[in-house]
C-alpha cells in the first residue's frame, strides 16, 4: 500500500512541474522581445527584377506600431542628455551666421534621437525641434521653402514617415511600415513629397538547374507622391531612383537600369509632376554611377573610377572635368552658384586642405580657404556649404561631423553621444517665425 500511495504522490508532483512549466514558457512566449538589435538593416533593398513600363506595383497594407515622439516648438537650450565631446564655447568669437544649421542626433541603439536647429557659432542655444525616445533618424530633408521637415525615424525594423514644422509644431505621421524609406525628395514649391516603399512578393521564377518554375520572395519597391496640400498619394510605376525636380518644377528626373544581354544599361529619365507620363533624357552607361543634381536642377554630376562628367538637364551637353580623381579623395559638391562646384584637395606634404572653386564652363579654380587638418588621418570631406558660402560642413568616420568657418578657418567639432552619430540636413534661412 506505502508503495501505491508513494507512486501516486510522484505521479502528481510530475504533472504539477508540468503545469508550471508550460504556464512558465507561455508568458514567456506571450511578453518576449528581441535578444538583440545589433544586426538590424535600417532599410531592406528591393531585389532588382526585369523592367516592364506597364508593371502595376500593389503594395500590401502597412502594419503600424506608433512610435514615442515629443515636439519642442519653443527654444530649448537643454543640453543633450548623454556624454558628449569637449563643450564647445559659447558663443564662438565670429559673426552671427544668416543661416542656422539644421542637424540630426542619434543616441545609442534604442536611446532615441533628436533634431536641432542653431547657429554654428552658438550650439549652447541650439533649439530642439524634435525628439524621439526610441527611434533613431534615418533621413531627413527640408523643404525649399524653409518651412517644413520631412524626416524617416525607425526602431526594430519599423519605420515611420513624418512632416513637421520647422519650429516643431504640427507634427504629421504619413506612413509607417517595414519597407518605408527615402529618398526624400520636395518638389521646388513645397507642395509635393517624394519617398519610397517596399514590400516582399513571391513570384515564379525557374529555377538555375532545369528551368521549372518555382517560387520565390523578392523585394519590390515603388515611389510615392504626396500633394501636401489635400493628402492624395499617387504610386509611380518603374522610376527607378528619384534624383530631383526640374528647373520649373514640372518633371521629376530620375535613374533606370534596363537590363541587356550583358549586364545593365543605365539611362535618365523624366516623368510629370501628375505621373502620367514618362520620357527618355539621355544614356548614362553601362556602370551604375550617382547622378547628382545641381540645386538649380540645370545640370547632373556624374562621379566614376576614370572621373567626373557634367551633363545637361536635357542630355544635350556632356563634360568631363579634368581632374584626376585620386586628388579628389576628400570631396567634391555643388556650390549654391550654377556654374561652380567645390572640390577640396589634400596637400602632399602638409596636413592641409584646399577648399576650392572650379568654374564649370572655363575650368578655372581659385582658393575659397585653406584649413588645418584637426588630427591624424582625418580628411574634412565637405557635404554641404551655406548658400552665402561662409560655412562648410564636413564629415569625418565614425559619425563625427565638422562646420568649417571659411573666412576665418575656424573648425567646430558637433557634439555627438558616445556610441552615437550625427548628420547635416539643411541650412535655414534666419530670422524662423
Amino acid at each position: 500500500m506505502k508503495r501505491i500511495i508513494g507512486s501516486l504522490l510522484g505521479l502528481l508532483m510530475l504533472a504539477g512541474l508540468a503545469v508550471a512549466l508550460a504556464l512558465t514558457f507561455s508568458g514567456l512566449q506571450r511578453g518576449a522581445q528581441p535578444a538583440s538589435q545589433a544586426f538590424q538593416s535600417p532599410f531592406e533593398k528591393p531585389t532588382p527584377l526585369f523592367y516592364s513600363p506597364h508593371l502595376k506595383l500593389s503594395p500590401p497594407p502597412i502594419t503600424i506600431i506608433p512610435p514615442t515622439v515629443t515636439r519642442a516648438p519653443k527654444p530649448s537650450p537643454i543640453p543633450t542628455p548623454t556624454p558628449t565631446e569637449t563643450p564647445i564655447p559659447t558663443p564662438l568669437p565670429l559673426p552671427p551666421s544668416a543661416f542656422y544649421a539644421l542637424w540630426a542626433e542619434n543616441f545609442p541603439e534604442g536611446q532615441g534621437s533628436a533634431l536641432w536647429l542653431a547657429d554654428p557659432r552658438d550650439i549652447g542655444s541650439r533649439r530642439e525641434v524634435l525628439r524621439f525616445d526610441q527611434d533613431s533618424i534615418y533621413e531627413a530633408a527640408l523643404s525649399p521653402n524653409g518651412r517644413r521637415i520631412a524626416l524617416v525615424s525607425g526602431f526594430w525594423k519599423t519605420f515611420t514617415l513624418w512632416v513637421v514644422n520647422i519650429d516643431g509644431s504640427d507634427l504629421q505621421q504619413i506612413e509607417q511600415g517595414s519597407g518605408v524609406g527615402g529618398p526624400l525628395l520636395w518638389s521646388r514649391d513645397s507642395r509635393l513629397l517624394t519617398y519610397g516603399i517596399s514590400w516582399r512578393e513571391e513570384i515564379m521564377m525557374p529555377s538555375y538547374k532545369d528551368g521549372t518554375p518555382g517560387p520565390m520572395t523578392v523585394w519590390r519597391g515603388a515611389t510615392i507622391l504626396l500633394d501636401m496640400a489635400t493628402g492624395e498619394k499617387k504610386e509611380l510605376e518603374d522610376i527607378g531612383s528619384p534624383l530631383g525636380w526640374s528647373p520649373d518644377g514640372q518633371e521629376l528626373y530620375y535613374s533606370l537600369s534596363v537590363p541587356q544581354e550583358a549586364g545593365y544599361s543605365y539611362e535618365l529619365w523624366a516623368i510629370d509632376k501628375f505621373g502620367r507620363r514618362a520620357r527618355k533624357i539621355a544614356q548614362i552607361g553601362t556602370e551604375p554611377v550617382p547622378l547628382i543634381l545641381s540645386p538649380d536642377g540645370t545640370k547632373f554630376l556624374i562621379r566614376t573610377a576614370e572621373g567626373n562628367v557634367i551633363i545637361s538637364a536635357d542630355g544635350r551637353k556632356r563634360k568631363d572635368i579634368p581632374l584626376p580623381p585620386w586628388e579628389l579623395r576628400c570631396g567634391f559638391i555643388w556650390s549654391p552658384r550654377p556654374e561652380e562646384a567645390i572640390l577640396c584637395r589634400m596637400d602632399e606634404k602638409s596636413p592641409i586642405e584646399y577648399i576650392e572653386i572650379l568654374n564649370l564652363e572655363s575650368g578655372a579654380i581659385k582658393g575659397l580657404a585653406t584649413v588645418e587638418i584637426p588630427a591624424d588621418g582625418v580628411y574634412l570631406g565637405p557635404i554641404d556649404i551655406s548658400p552665402d558660402m561662409e560655412w562648410m560642413v564636413a564629415s569625418v568616420y565614425q559619425g563625427r561631423m565638422y562646420w568649417v568657418h571659411l573666412p576665418t578657418r575656424l573648425i567646430v567639432p558637433v557634439p555627438r553621444p558616445e556610441e552615437g552619430s550625427v548628420f547635416h540636413i539643411a541650412w535655414v534661412k534666419k530670422p524662423i517665425k
